[in-house]
């Protein structure tokens, strides 16, 4: 399956990228604007995926997940209509062997979801894993080199417009203004530049960087360079100890394979020379991040707290794993206190285990590590083995494959201390550069015989187009409708954020004009009724990942207005956002926390705080909420510690309504029902200190019953337990925090007061 198998055939098969795919027959139009269409639409996702940064919903990268979701649907409908025209599989005896790796590691992920315990949360990580795994596959069997040149001229555009940004942000450290948008300073002077969080931001320099290089030896372009200085100048301000060890890593990769595989003999006079400059930029990178994890110790605990608690999910679950996408489900369970202490925080969750190979491990398995290993082992040295400077008509693709080949390697290098590649702003190009090493490798088919492009009946052609344009038409309408919705509660008072809202608006019509036009174009041009209809089809997916966005945002509305004390004003929010994405069970969490905190116990029939078929009051709907939340998520970070809230002030309400009750029935019914409710918080308590041993307010809690129910012994035991510290917790920076607690003063007080009150027997009433 080698580059040797085929190389003996010089003169009748050279690699695939060199030329476009043989054919038999002339292309079709609508089979040669289909083609077209898939390479620009990818071009097009890298670049909006890089740059788009939006702060008007919660999550500020969830605007690069919609664009991965839609346009992933874009290019799996136009990919389907393009080989539903040519009437060719896109899996070959030939290529067959270059996608069994990809191949394996999807079915591999498939099978270890089916058996997933926990499938609805995880169930939006696995489905962006299956777009990553087609997006491989459709480069890996569609991209000639000419296309892959297209495509890097692209990731290029993004990284000049990313790069600037980034020295934007350089400059406005030293010279507070000059950054206009309204994130400015979310990592103080730490860099981002148009990516989530300066890691991410990272990752994007260390692979474009690697594209620039090699793009640079192409066509010696100086501008080139420029790219890469201010590349490597905000790299240093991300200040990400990790990614400046994975830039040097690259560079190291990338200097090796040039030197070693493609300088021609008479060149290797300087191979000693360009190999020592690449291990010095390693030397001094290891040097940089080593210092700086002196300045920021807390950063490197964190990673060796994470690895030690997902190392434990591994051997609890060592051949099958827990299921892609399900770490943040079941990780709860494993995480060291010392966490807690680090975060200095009890309502935030780890979702990833900051190194894609133990996260591999955890929740697919050894047989999924071995099988993804596999994957990334196979398609760098498939790259190593194509690499040779011989024949000169091969130079272009060689060093395309060696640009591609170092952004493959610096990512999977960075992937030892980060997760980027979770994400769509890694993990869109991760499965990119697979597909184009991949096409890259391998060879030329042989011609396959001419299938003409079926074609339909007029009539139905029509009737196709119709319903497309139809389609498309009300689509359209309702994401711009939904859009307007979310510019309009966009602050507009500042130049940046003017600047936000135009740009935001520009994008989306662009994107959506852009559909439009791409598949009305295909379905004109094609003879067959099958590409209207795969379009058409196409488009309530298109709407339903959207929803996503517009989920997210609802969602940030529903928290903002809680925070400004209009709890009441965001029930109708939050119900949104779970009518649009139910696969998040964080927009239930908050949905019930907001009702538990309302608390109206009268009945009615309220569709905006979740009532879908009989009257509730506020209680039964925040039990039901998170009776959802408990089935598909159990872990979930403050789950049991808010279902314990909610029994605790229940039953205080009941003992003091009790206390006013007309008669002794109505007494024995509130007395009894008040004591089970608290007998269900100390239960959701005592669980909640399972997952979280270090929250002061549970360990109060379970005092605060104590004192109810007369006991004083028991009450100072949880002071005592709390006092002590965590089991296992023997830093003394942390065990401090425990002793020191203020709060913990008036309980004790209360205690000796009501020991003094029962004297020596504090079980007796």
């Amino acid at each position: 399956m080698s580059a040797k198998k085929h190389s003996s055939a010089k003169k009748t098969r050279q690699p695939a990228a060199t030329s476009a795919p043989a054919s038999s027959a002339p292309v079709s139009r609508a089979a040669a604007f289909l083609h077209k269409a898939l390479v620009h639409v990818t071009g097009w996702l890298c670049v909006l995926v890089s740059i788009s940064f939006f702060t008007a919903t919660y999550d500020t990268a969830q605007v690069k997940l919609t664009l991965l979701h839609m346009g992933s649907v874009v290019l799996l409908a136009l990919w389907t209509a393009l080989k539903l025209t040519e009437r060719k599989s896109p899996f070959t005896r030939q290529n067959f062997p270059f996608l069994l790796p990809v191949l394996a590691y999807l079915a591999w992920n498939i099978f270890s979801f089916a058996l997933a315990p926990y499938k609805l949360e995880a169930a939006e990580e696995f489905i962006r894993l299956l777009m990553y795994g087609a997006i491989t596959l459709l480069a890996a069997c569609e991209f000639t080199r000419q296309d892959i040149k297209t495509i890097t001229k692209f990731i290029l555009a993004a990284a000049w417009i990313s790069f600037a940004y980034a020295l934007v942000q350089v400059l406005d450290g030293f010279f507070p203004g000059i950054d206009l948008m309204p994130w400015r300073g979310f990592f103080t002077r730490r860099v981002f530049s148009t990516h989530a969080n300066p890691n991410f931001f990272g990752a994007f320099v260390i692979f474009t960087s690697c594209l620039a290089g090699a793009y640079y030896l192409i066509t010696r372009k100086k501008s080139l360079l420029v790219l890469l200085a201010a590349g490597l100048i905000g790299l240093v301000f991300t200040e990400s100890k990790g990614a400046w060890l994975a830039y040097g890593a690259a560079l190291a990769c990338f200097a090796g394979l040039y030197t070693n595989r493609l300088l021609p003999g008479d060149a290797r006079k300087h191979l000693k020379k360009i190999n020592l400059a690449a291990l010095c930029v390693l030397v001094i990178a290891l040097a940089g991040a080593g210092f700086y994890a002196s300045k920021r110790f807390q950063s490197v605990s964190f990673r060796a707290f994470t690895w030690l608690s997902a190392w434990e999910m591994v051997q609890d679950s060592p051949i099958i794993g827990t299921g892609p996408g399900s770490f943040k489900i079941i990780y709860p369970a494993y995480r060291r206190p010392q966490i807690f202490y680090i975060e200095n925080a009890h309502n935030t969750e780890t979702q990833h285990a900051e190194n894609e190979y133990l996260e591999q491990w955890a929740t697919t398995g050894t047989v999924g590590l071995a099988v993804f290993l596999w994957l990334v082992v196979f398609v760098f040295f498939c790259a190593v083995r194509n690499l040779h400077p011989l024949p000169e008509n091969t130079r272009e693709r060689n060093l395309l494959l060696l640009g591609y080949a170092s952004a493959f390697f610096g990512l999977m290098a960075h992937a030892f201390v980060d997760i980027s590649i979770r994400f769509a702003s890694s993990g869109l190009f991760f499965a990119l550069f697979c597909g184009v090493i991949l096409a890259l490798c391998r060879p030329e088919t042989e011609p396959l015989a001419a299938h003409p492009e079926p074609v339909s009946p007029k009539w139905l052609r029509l009737a196709g187009r119709a319903v497309l344009l139809g389609a498309l038409a009300y689509g359209g309408w309702l994401v711009c409708t939904q859009f307007a919705e979310v510019t309009g509660a966009m602050r507009t008072s500042t130049l940046g954020e003017g600047l936000l809202w135009a740009v935001s608006w520009a994008v989306l019509a662009g994107s959506v004009g852009g559909v439009i036009f791409i598949y009305t174009r295909a379905a004109f041009l094609s003879q067959s009724l099958r590409v209207s209809l795969v379009c058409t089809a196409s488009v309530p997916l298109l709407v339903f990942f959207y929803g996503f966005f517009q989920a997210n945002h609802y969602y940030s509305l529903g928290v903002s207005l809680v925070a400004k004390g209009n709890a009441e004003g965001s029930l109708g929010y939050f119900t949104q956002a779970i009518f649009l994405n139910s696969l998040q069970t964080e927009y239930r969490q908050y949905r019930a926390n907001t009702l538990a905190s309302i608390s109206n116990l009268n009945t009615s029939f309220s569709p905006s705080r979740g009532d879908t078929d009989a009257p509730s009051n506020d209680y039964e709907r925040a039990m039901k909420d998170y009776a959802f939340v408990f089935t598909h998520a159990p872990n979930h970070v403050m789950l049991h510690q808010n279902i314990g809230q909610l029994y605790y002030y229940m039953a205080v309400r009941q003992a003091k309504s009790a206390a006013k009750a007309a008669g002794a029935a109505q007494y024995r019914e509130l007395s009894q029902s008040s004591r089970q409710n608290m007998e269900q918080a100390k239960l959701a308590f005592k669980r909640s200190l399972k997952l979280d041993p270090v929250n002061a307010d549970t360990y109060l809690f379970l005092a605060s019953i104590a004192l109810m129910e007369r006991k004083p012994d028991e009450a100072q035991r949880w002071v005592d337990l709390y006092r002590r510290g965590p089991e296992g917790v023997t830093e003394e920076e942390f065990l401090t925090k425990n002793r020191t607690n203020p709060r913990f003063n008036d309980v004790e007080k209360q205690i000796k007061t009501l020991r003094n009150s029962v004297g020596k027997h504090p079980s007796r009433k």
